[in-house]
């Protein structure tokens, strides 16, 4: 029974995000239709113009260009009014950001991403479209933490109390809002379990416009938890979306 469910999610699921995955088929010339028959391609195209791709040899890379690109799941284009600015927490390859160019041209970009294994990719892959690269991490103090990257690039993350991995930079949320001028019309948060750190109460929050987000639930947090944050800092909740056992994605817009 309980498989049967889990087989017609997917289903609805396929239906109603057959027809965005369509049109960003078409936008990226990438061609897409089912998972099973998907292979990396070698580039897409964003902003009138061929970008190669530039990606490791691991698990999850292409999920992650699916779920950045062609289906959308922080719904660019969806509900966000103008966007002069973005900031993307977790920028891992870069691909929400090749995204965020396509679908606003004229946007301001920044990205954070503290991984040193792959910033090289990452800025290889954003470099031809005016995305500013910081190679830190996000979160609730300033200074060097622990990122532990023993798997897949995208799970990689900020750790208290390891000496295992690498010793990275860190700002905060109020670094981040300084360099953008004030104000980010998106904030992307990506970060494997740091956004339980920045969805801290700060005066920075009443000039974000839009979150869309990946939350976590590691150490036992719930989805509540996230939704009540974000609701405390002043945002309505206008989606969320379980996609795997420990995680979904939240999309909120300030009142």
């Amino acid at each position: 029974m309980q498989e049967q469910q889990s087989m017609m999610q997917r289903l609805v699921s396929f239906v109603e995000t057959l027809p965005e995955v369509c049109a960003n088929d078409v936008r990226f010339r990438v061609p897409f239709l089912l998972p099973r028959w998907f292979r990396m391609p070698r580039r897409v195209r964003v902003a009138g113009q061929w970008i190669r791709l530039h990606a490791p040899d691991e698990e999850g890379v292409e999920a992650e260009l699916l779920t950045c690109m062609l289906r959308n799941v922080y719904g660019l284009g969806r509900g966000l009014g103008e966007v002069r600015t973005i900031v993307g927490v977790g920028a891992n390859l870069g691909f929400f950001l090749l995204a965020a160019r396509a679908y606003y041209p004229r946007a301001r970009i920044h990205a954070y991403e503290p991984n040193p294994r792959i910033l090289p990719m990452l800025r290889a892959n954003t470099a031809a479209v005016d995305v500013t690269v910081f190679a830190e991490a996000v979160g609730g103090r300033a200074g060097m933490v622990t990122l532990k990257d023993d798997g897949p690039s995208n799970r990689a993350r900020v750790v208290e109390g390891h000496a295992d991995g690498h010793a990275v930079p860190q700002v905060t949320m109020e670094t981040v809002m300084e360099r953008m001028g004030g104000v980010a019309d998106l904030l992307k948060l990506d970060c494997e379990g740091a956004e339980w750190e920045i969805l801290r109460p700060g005066p920075w929050w009443k000039a974000v416009r839009n979150v869309r987000m990946e939350y976590h639930l590691f150490h036992g947090e719930t989805v509540k938890q996230a939704t009540d944050a974000l609701e405390g800092l002043g945002f309505r909740v206008a989606r969320v979306r379980q996609t795997g056992e420990k995680g979904g994605a939240i999309w909120a817009r300030q009142r």
